[in-house]
């Protein structure tokens, strides 16, 4: 079922199937995309707590290599890593015309002899019925994850099972691939985690906790940058106020998201900033650092997306913000962040990258100096100009 809806009695509607869905569910699983920020862990862990509140054994999975930074999340401790579900083979008997008295089995090199011993009569080939058995989820539901692909080895190892899995699929990107049975795909939203609020508001609001508000609220606090972002809307800022009020940890989300940076950082911060270029003609804003900044700053990977993050607050209505950090003599890694204006599809695939949410995507390059990926990345957008360019 796709749906593309505004604020209106449609939402109610789709909502009302979403609550339906999960009143009926056993056990869910919680799926989060393998480059997660903080509105998906926000809203995932949130709603993880939300479903332990209703008893339906819920788990929650993201193939994320690092969350760190998100540390302070509640919950973030029950997060699986992997996933790896098998579906059991089931052999089915039929004791109609014989009845079961013994059962044994031999294991051989190649095979397993299973013996069937009747009491009376005996049995047939006719008997003996082969399925898979279900998986162990009733239900699965994804959060701020575009397309299944998104959710990376999650989704790559277990194939079968979102296959044979009923999916909600809870979303405000507007690249969503609607993939799912129900699909809560609100493009008027500035953040999963704001779609989240409404729903669980009219779930059962009183379920909602100091723990839960205050994930909510990270995952609004960091897709609106803080609620410096323009795509930022009043919506955003009155379901903001309702989880402060829920006691939600505003000034925590604030202290640990940006007041609380390292050295390292700081020091890469600086070399960026003496980097900063200007592409008037595309509305570009860029820096870049060598392999020998890293090691001068004594940064890590997460320095360097901590540089992008600096570079996107701090230039807020540039069309393309672009940060480009040399890990090694053989890898170049690429950050971009897109205004609202610019389709993300088109630059992505230019870029050869992928989006981690709404605005901000990445993108690898071997085997080039980062001179070279400087020169090739300037000229792929200088021909998208006419699209970039409103």
């Amino acid at each position: 079922m796709t749906i593309f809806y505004d604020r209106t009695t449609v939402v109610e509607q789709i909502e009302k199937q979403v609550i339906d869905a999960i009143g009926k569910a056993n056990r869910i699983l919680l799926a989060l995309p393998q480059n997660p920020n903080g509105d998906a862990l926000g809203a995932g862990l949130a709603l993880f707590a939300f479903f332990k509140k209703l008893e339906k054994n819920p788990e929650i999975v993201c193939a994320a290599s690092n969350l760190s930074p998100f540390g302070f999340l509640s919950g973030i401790e029950e997060l699986k890593k992997d996933l790896q579900v098998f579906q059991s083979f089931v052999i089915s008997l039929k004791t109609t015309a014989a009845h079961l008295d013994e059962l044994s089995y031999e294991v051989e090199p190649e095979r397993v002899d299973i013996f069937l011993k009747p009491k009376d009569g005996k049995f047939t080939p006719q008997d003996v019925s082969f399925r898979n058995a279900k998986f162990p989820y009733d239900l699965i539901v994804t959060l701020d994850t575009p397309s299944l692909e998104h959710l990376g080895q999650i989704y790559e190892k277990n194939t079968d099972l979102f296959f044979e899995t009923a999916i909600i699929n809870i979303d405000h990107h507007p690249n969503n691939e609607h993939y799912g049975e129900i699909n809560l795909v609100d493009l008027t939203a500035t953040a999963t985690s704001e779609i989240l609020v409404s729903l669980l508001e009219n779930f059962e609001a009183g379920l909602i906790d100091e723990a839960i508000a205050t994930n909510l609220l990270t995952g609004i606090i960091v897709e609106t940058n803080s609620f410096q972002h323009v795509k930022t809307t009043p919506r955003a800022f009155l379901k903001a106020s309702n989880l402060i009020a829920q006691g939600g940890k505003h000034q925590e989300i604030i202290r640990e998201l940006y007041k609380t940076k390292n050295i390292s950082l700081l020091k890469l911060w600086g070399r960026a900033l003496a980097r900063v270029r200007e592409v008037e003609e595309l509305g570009l804003t860029y820096s870049l650092v060598t392999a020998t900044d890293l090691e001068k700053a004594g940064a890590s990977p997460d320095d360097i997306y901590g540089v992008m993050k600096e570079l996107v607050a701090n230039l807020a209505g540039r069309k393309i913000i672009l940060f480009l950090a040399e890990v090694n003599g053989q890898e170049i890694v690429g950050y971009f962040h897109l205004h609202p204006s610019i389709k993300a599809q088109v630059v992505t695939a230019a870029l050869a990258g992928q989006m981690l949410n709404g605005s901000l995507g990445t993108f690898r390059v071997q085997g080039q100096s980062l001179l070279e990926v400087e020169k090739d990345v300037l000229e792929k957008l200088q021909k998208l100009r006419a699209q970039i360019v409103v």
